[in-house]
Parts: structure tokens; sequence; C-alpha cells
């Protein structure tokens, strides 16, 4: 089976290595796009990363990916079904590869075209912009180092030129605008399609693959740690960081229109039995996300939690500016979007007998406790 351009492809999440031996074409390809990538994370125009995005795909084909079995097993407390229904709905679908670093890019390349398809839809706030490229850029070079293939870049090779097109598009406003649709080009949304529902997904497209990130990052941060590479895991543990403020901005991103918007035009999408549902045999929720549920419930408990509570003491400075990166990027932004649709007086769809932004914070704190054991 091909990668076909309308799906996000992603590797199931117990198949995230700490490196991948790769052979010498592969490794060439894999190179080769990153490089493009790193082109176009620099650029200062947005057509051009568009475009320099776009060729970096072709250098990885072909991309032959397997399906899964029918029923197969999560390793978290989802069944395979909910994990189905959620990757229909957002468009997206796990598979393994033959050449896993090949799908690993081409995940990462196919949700920047995707946070680039946002930008051209609606008013966002250039500080939120700024994190998610940054952590972009950071995800360049983590697998640069997953894949043993030289360096990609830093969080710092981010210029203003680079920002600049993105942050004139969105200037400071308080409110949301749409754009019309006559204007968007014909490789991003089409006139037919519902541009507030494309933006939600496509931001979860990002959110989904900083994930797939944050479990590369963790798993070569405990494997650093055990081997005694201090310098390695301090380099994962600032990467992790960068990777958990991205998220959190992508989460505003995604949910950057109103309440009234979401209620009208999104959340009816995601709810079983309603006339505008896009599901089938369940409401969604954010907690049915694969990738998520497999950071939390194995990477952080089985994987990392003896490594936190022992962590170095020359780690110490790194490891908090990551909890606080998890405190006020990832779970901040999670809990902002969850009050600005409504959740501080309603439940979530799968939970509507408890306040939704209570539960959010309960996740927080038991999260905390696996990240900043005592």
């Amino acid at each position: 089976m091909m990668i076909e351009k309308v799906n996000l492809y992603l590797l199931p999440p117990q198949y995230l290595l700490t490196c991948y031996k790769l052979s010498q074409p592969v490794a060439a390809s894999v190179r080769l796009a990153l490089e493009q990538f790193q082109q176009a994370l620099t650029v200062n125009s947005l057509p051009q990363a568009i475009s320099l995005t776009n060729a970096a795909l072709p250098q990885l084909k072909p991309v032959e990916t397997i399906p899964l079995p029918e029923k197969f097993a999560t390793g978290t407390p989802l069944n395979c079904e909910e994990v189905k229904e959620l990757n229909q709905y957002m468009e997206v679908e796990h598979v393994k590869a033959k050449e896993p670093a090949k799908l690993i890019i081409a995940s990462v390349l196919k949700a920047y075209l995707g946070f680039l398809e946002m930008t051209e839809s609606l008013t966002f706030d250039p500080a939120d912009v700024k994190l998610v490229a940054a952590g972009f850029q950071s995800y360049a070079s983590l697998l640069a180092r997953v894949f043993n293939v030289g360096s990609a870049g830093s969080r710092n090779d981010i210029t203003p030129e680079f920002l600049a097109p993105l942050t004139q598009l969105f200037p400071e406003s308080a409110t949301s605008q749409l754009v019309r649709e006559e204007s968007l080009r014909t490789n991003t949304l089409t006139n037919t399609e519902n541009v507030l529902l494309r933006v939600w997904k496509r931001g979860h497209w990002v959110f989904f693959v900083l994930t797939q990130g944050l479990t590369l990052c963790f798993r070569r941060l405990a494997a650093a740690v055990r081997s005694g590479d201090l310098d390695i895991a301090k380099i994962e543990l600032e990467t992790a960081s960068e990777l958990m403020w991205a998220s959190g901005a992508s989460m505003k991103l995604t949910g950057n229109f109103s309440k009234q918007e979401y209620l009208s035009q999104v959340r009816p999408t995601m709810t079983r039995g309603h006339v505008q549902s896009l599901v089938q045999s369940v409401s969604l929720s954010g907690v049915m996300t694969w990738d998520h549920d497999y950071l939390v419930n194995v990477v952080w408990k089985k994987e990392l939690l003896s490594v936190f509570q022992k962590l170095p003491n020359s780690l110490q400075a790194e490891h908090e500016k990551f909890v606080r990166a998890y405190k006020e990027g990832l779970s901040a932004g999670h809990k902002s979007v969850c009050v600005k649709f409504g959740g501080d007086t309603m439940g979530s769809l799968r939970d509507p007998h408890n306040i939704a932004a209570d539960t959010l914070e309960k996740f927080e704190q038991s999260r905390l406790r696996l990240i900043a054991p005592l």
C-alpha cells in the first residue's frame, strides 16, 4: 500500500525507537528530505515554505506501508475501535512501514504542510505560531539524531525573517477572522470544505506528530541517563521542553475560533447520533488519541518514572524547565481551549457528567506526579 495524499499516516507508537539503522540508500534519501525540510523552516516566504516542503516529500518515495490487523493491541487502556474511530474522523491512519524512517519523516512533513495550511485560514497569535514553528525545528534536529544522518539545525536557527511572513499574515487580534474561502490557494482548502473543521483536523495532525516526537525524545532521554551519557540526556530534555511548548501552542491554534463556531460547526461532527455527525460508533474525545495515551501510560509510567525519580543533579535545571513547559505549555494550552469552548461549565462528549476543566486539572496533577515525582 502506498501513501495517499488525503491522509496522515503515522507509525504505531510502540514502533517509535531511540534510533534506527538505515541502509545507505535510505539514509541518503532521509538526509536529503531533512535538509530540504530544514530549508523550508528557514525561508522568509510562506509560498516558498510550502513549495520546499512539498519538494521534500518525493525524496522519501516509495513509502511502503503495511496495514495493521483489523483487531490490533494498543498497549494502553484504549481499544482499537476507539483508535480507529478517532483516526477516521481526523483523516489519520496508523500503519507499519517497510522503512519506518521514511514514514516518520513523511508524517512530519505532511503535518507541517497542515500547519502552513492553517496559517492561510485563520488569524493566529504570532507567539503561538512561533512556538509551533520552533517545535518543528526541534523535531527536525531530533530526527537527524534518531536516524544518525547529521545535524538538521536547532531551535536557534529559526530566524526573524522566517517568522515575519507568518506574523504579518496574522497580526495581533482579540478575535479570529476567517479569510474569504475563494482567496485560498488551490493546494490548501477548497471552496466546498468547512474551513473551521479542516483547521480543527490539521491542528490535531500537528499535535499528533509532536506527541510522537516526545515519545522518541523521552525514550532517548531514558537510554542516555541509564548509560550515563548526560550530555545527550541534556539535549533530549531540552528538546522535550521545546516540543511541549509547541504542543500547547498547537492546541491554541487548533481551537482559535469562537465558542459559537465550535458548538455549531465542530462539536456536532464528533457527536454520535447528531445530524452533522461524522462518527459511527462513539462520540469522540481527546482521551482516544492513541499516541498521547501511549506517551502517558507506557512511556511516562513504565519507562521514565524511575528515571525522573533518580534524575542526576546536573539535569535539574533542564528538568525544571521541562516541568514548566508541561504546565504552562501543553497543559495550559489544553485547559485554555477547553474553557474557551465551555468546558468550565459542561462535560466532554465522553464524560458529560463531570466538568471538563476539572477533569483536565486532575489529569495535570496525575501527570505531574509522573514527570516530577517527589
